[in-house]
This record gives C-alpha cells, sequence and structure tokens, in this order.
C-alpha cells in the first residue's frame, strides 16, 4: 500500500518541474490514455490480464494508483521532452515503457503489487507503444485544431471592420 502510495505522489510531484501551460496542453492525451487504461482494467476481470492481490477493492485502487500516478505523469513528461518529433516521441516512450515493462514489472511482481498472467512482458510492452501512437495521433488533432482556431479568430474582425464597429458604437 506504502509503494502505491509513493508512486502517485512521486509521480505528481515530479509536474512541478514542467510548466503549467505545457501540463494543460499535454493534459489531453494523458487523460485520453487514463480512460483507455481505465476500460481495459474494468474489463480485466474478465480477460484476466493481471491479478492483484486481494479483493476488487485492492485491485481498483492498485490500477488506479498506476494510471493516476506514473502513467499519467509519465505521458506528461513523455511529450513534454519530445512531441516536437514523432521518432524521437517513439523512441523516448519505448525507452519508458519497456523500462515499466521488463525492469519494473519484474520488480512490482516480487514485491507483490501485480502478476501478469494472460499477458507476458512482450505483449505488455507491445500494447504500450500501440497506446503511444494512438495518443500522440490524438495530442497531433488536438494541436492542429488549436492551430486553426487560432488562425480563424484573427480573421473575424478585420482592423477596418474593427473601426467601422468603433464609429456606430461612438456615434450612435
Amino acid at each position: 500500500m506504502i509503494l502505491r502510495v509513493l508512486l502517485v505522489i512521486l509521480s505528481w510531484i515530479s509536474l512541478i518541474f514542467i510548466r503549467r501551460s505545457d501540463i494543460l496542453r499535454f493534459s489531453p492525451a494523458a487523460i485520453l490514455v487514463s480512460f483507455i487504461l481505465t476500460v481495459v482494467s474494468f474489463i480485466n476481470p474478465v480477460l484476466k490480464l493481471w491479478k492483484v492481490k486481494g479483493n476488487k477493492k485492492a485491485q481498483v485502487l492498485a490500477d488506479l494508483s498506476f494510471i493516476i500516478g506514473p502513467f499519467f505523469a509519465a505521458t506528461i513528461w513523455v511529450f513534454k521532452l519530445s512531441f516536437h518529433s514523432f521518432p524521437l516521441f517513439l523512441f523516448l516512450n519505448g525507452a519508458v515503457n519497456y523500462f515499466f515493462a521488463y525492469p519494473m514489472t519484474a520488480f512490482f511482481q516480487k514485491q507483490g503489487l501485480y502478476r501478469l498472467l494472460h499477458l507476458n512482458k512482450h505483449a505488455l510492452y507491445g500494447v504500450s507503444i500501440l497506446y503511444a501512437i494512438i495518443i500522440y495521433l490524438y495530442q497531433q488533432g488536438i494541436e492542429n485544431l488549436c492551430q486553426r482556431l487560432q488562425d480563424i479568430r484573427p480573421k473575424r474582425f478585420s482592423s477596418v471592420s474593427n473601426d467601422v464597429l468603433a464609429e456606430k458604437i461612438t456615434k450612435g
């Protein structure tokens, strides 16, 4: 239990080194991957991908400690450090996911946090890369939409129409 709480706290503390605007900018991708992982966690009792010791409450708390802790914060960090380049993003995400899927999963299994069942380390790594590609495309779409909205806003009123509007207001 203490290890789970530490995972969440340390993950969120790490975000103090990132500007608030960057956290807000990359939160949609982090929220999407959190949503995907939450859905997978809800269907895990049927698929039996991993097992956590204890009852259903322990399972939910264990899953949430990873989803709202290291997965959310790592997503923000990876985007902050590499969003400008897809190959760099893929490389950095691959490194982080490799670290989680292999040495950290072995450590967490030894600590009794969880045990992989119908999901081996290679599949865990592959699925993590798939999630990374999905959230990158999602974030890219959000960035494009925000850029279009910024491009449209200045064109809505030209300086001429603003002058005409100002004259009508002051004369009226």
